[in-house]
């Protein structure tokens, strides 16, 4: 009888053991199955983060090339513009230097130097009602306005040797005496880096401008 048990008891282990080990690997199984879907889940939704994100990335992208196109227009049209009245005025001085080259009344060698509308030169601030407000009345421009001496009248146009431009005369100045002549410049550091030099003056007609003080 004893002998009969432990067999039957030897014969239950040998069949309820493998169902035992069967299905504690179907359970890790299944748990490691769960386990990748949840991976799986998680990585899907990464990516549709992350094609959401590429997304709006293309579009902020394309916005900002459509804003850098608008931009390059306008700066294309701008310089466009620029280019015109660049090559314009270098057509008016071109006639000029030809209408006047061999055209003047008489020439001397003056010393030139320059001046600005800043206290440096003119004592005047840009606060000051007349700033930049030459003797004759006109308003100090660069190119076109000089101060000379008195006997040469306002209006008198001046070439001076080493300038494209043909100069009026429009502003005085107590050190400016005889064949001296002052130029113009907007920016002081301009006017301070052409200093004093000496340079032939050519009178091409005198003005007719008289002096308030006269």
């Amino acid at each position: 009888m004893k002998k009969s048990l432990k067999k039957t008891l030897l014969c239950t282990a040998l069949v309820v053991t493998p169902i035992i080990y069967t299905y504690n690997v179907n359970q890790d199984l299944h748990k490691e199955l769960s386990n990748l879907k949840t991976q799986n889940r998680k990585q899907q939704e990464i990516i549709k983060q992350f094609e959401r994100e590429q997304t709006e990335m293309k579009k902020d992208l394309k916005e900002i090339e459509v804003k850098i196109n608008e931009s390059e227009v306008r700066l294309r049209q701008r310089f466009d513009r620029e280019i015109e009245g660049i090559e314009e005025q270098i057509k008016r001085i071109k006639q000029m230097r030809e209408k006047y080259k061999n055209n003047y009344m008489y020439s001397f060698e003056g010393v030139v130097t320059a001046y600005s509308p800043y206290e440096e030169s003119t004592g005047k601030s840009p606060d000051d009602p007349d700033f930049k407000v030459t003797a004759s009345g006109t308003i100090a421009t660069q190119g076109r306005t000089i101060a000379m001496d008195k006997i040469f009248p306002f209006g008198t146009l001046v070439k001076i040797e080493g300038f494209d431009e043909v100069f009026r005369v429009e502003d005085r100045g107590f050190k400016i005496k005889g064949n001296s002549v002052d130029v113009y410049f907007e920016d002081v550091d301009d006017a301070i880096k052409f200093g004093k030099q000496k340079r032939k003056i050519f009178i091409i007609k005198l003005g007719k401008g008289v002096d308030k003080a006269n």
